[in-house]
């Protein structure tokens, strides 16, 4: 959560609106105000409370661009509703205002139309004030940054006159550890905490990267600096979860993933629900895998993508029959974008004796996945195949491998 909803002026905010009757507010806060505490609230999981002070925002202030903007956004990224938050948007009366801009080119990232939403902003570039460039340029950079479209925050942020200040180092270190330079972005998230010490956000990223490089001792510290600076600093305890993980300390990560889970009610926690039953799983808590990978099923946005994340984990817990039901199920209603568990497919024919099924599986995890297929069949080949040679060598099965699989002890969950 963002320090500001920590703040002492924004308690005070909060404090007003619930200590009052709630349409005279307006005597006391302002649509900007009201939006903070509908943010507030859906960041808090209280997402019917959130829309009730958006809404409330309106009746006191029609046409005020932040409860407009927020609710277009509430639509956009937890309802998946491009074309409502479309239409909110529209009703925004004033089109030239820098909110509704950005609010315009979020829509179009999240729509996939990444290089519209640059030209979109291009646009309006020229009409902006000039003691308002700079702040839109790092502002454009930030939004396409956000949404991993690194070729496109780089591009906005060529544009920046100000190298020297942390908002352009930030996006700078971030544009560099997409690229795989880890040594440089380390060194600037460093120069950055060395400039701000408290800032728990240089520490993020810094964990961040040390994580990708396997360096999972030093992004748990680096965590664990941001969690001193705000123990409710829900990404930080998110990436001591995940370097506690990686080192196999499972029992320690899942008290971290679970106070992840608590501090973000009301975002979609499938994937972090998954990685709680595949660490119960790990510790042979069968019944509590079993109610974690229910929870994530009714609680997912995107239940087939979380079919298959379950399928996956008891996969590599040995399950290979029920995994081979889950992926049968589920792969065939995967959305077309969707690059995972094809290749484990394919695994789960060869490993149960399916060698009928698995060419065709292996077509499809090739034409999917290449490097999952590599990750999941390489061992199944010579070394230094290539995945795009395997069909050509399609290994042998040893029968006795067939109906030798564990089997886990409930029926396969449904689609």
């Amino acid at each position: 959560m963002d320090n500001y909803y920590k703040s002492d002026k924004f308690k005070r905010i909060l404090q007003k609106y619930e200590e009052s009757d709630k349409y005279s507010s307006g005597s006391f806060l302002d649509s900007e105000e009201l939006t903070d505490v509908a943010e507030y609230y859906h960041l808090k999981g209280k997402d019917t409370e959130s829309y009730e002070v958006a809404e409330l925002a309106l009746d006191i202030f029609p046409g005020s661009i932040a409860p407009l903007a927020f609710l277009s956004r509430m639509a956009l990224l937890v309802e998946n509703n491009i074309e409502k938050a479309e239409e909110i948007a529209a009703s925004i009366i004033d089109k030239s205002d820098i909110e509704y801009l950005y609010l315009k080119a979020e829509i179009l990232i999240v729509a996939e139309k990444p290089k519209e939403a640059s030209e979109y902003l291009e646009e309006y570039f020229s009409d902006v004030d000039e003691d308002d460039k700079e702040y839109y340029i790092i502002d454009s950079a930030n939004l396409f940054a956000d949404y991993e479209e690194m070729a496109f925050a780089e591009e906005w942020l060529n544009k920046s006159g100000q190298s020297s200040t942390n908002e352009y180092k930030e996006i700078q270190a971030r544009i560099l550890r997409s690229k795989g330079n880890f040594a440089d972005s380390e060194k600037i998230f460093n120069e950055l905490i060395d400039s701000n010490p408290y800032a728990g956000s240089y520490w993020n990223y810094l964990a961040q990267s040390q994580f990708l490089q396997s360096n999972f001792n030093e992004s748990i510290t680096s965590s664990e600096y941001a969690i001193a600076i705000d123990p409710e600093d829900e990404e930080a305890i998110l990436n001591k979860a995940n370097g506690l993980f990686s080192l196999g300390n499972y029992e320690e990560a899942l008290k971290f993933y679970e106070r992840y889970k608590e501090l973000c009610q009301g975002n979609d926690l499938s994937v972090i629900t998954v990685t709680i039953g595949h660490i119960h799983l790990i510790l042979n808590d069968i019944p509590s895998a079993y109610a974690s990978f229910e929870e994530a099923i009714k609680t997912s946005r995107t239940r087939n993508a979380t079919m298959i994340q379950i399928a996956m984990s008891v996969f590599d817990n040995g399950y290979i029959a029920y995994a081979y039901q889950l992926l049968k199920n589920n792969l065939p209603f995967a959305d077309k974008e969707w690059i995972f568990g094809y290749a484990y497919y394919a695994r789960c024919c060869y490993e149960l004796g399916k060698m009928e099924e698995y060419p065709a599986a292996l077509e499809a995890a090739l034409g999917k996945n290449p490097d999952e297929c590599k990750d999941i069949l390489g061992d199944l080949y010579p070394p230094g195949t290539t995945p795009f040679d395997y069909p050509s060598l399609t290994p042998d099965h040893p029968k006795d491998k067939a109906g030798t699989q564990d089997d886990f002890p409930f029926e396969p969950m449904q689609e």
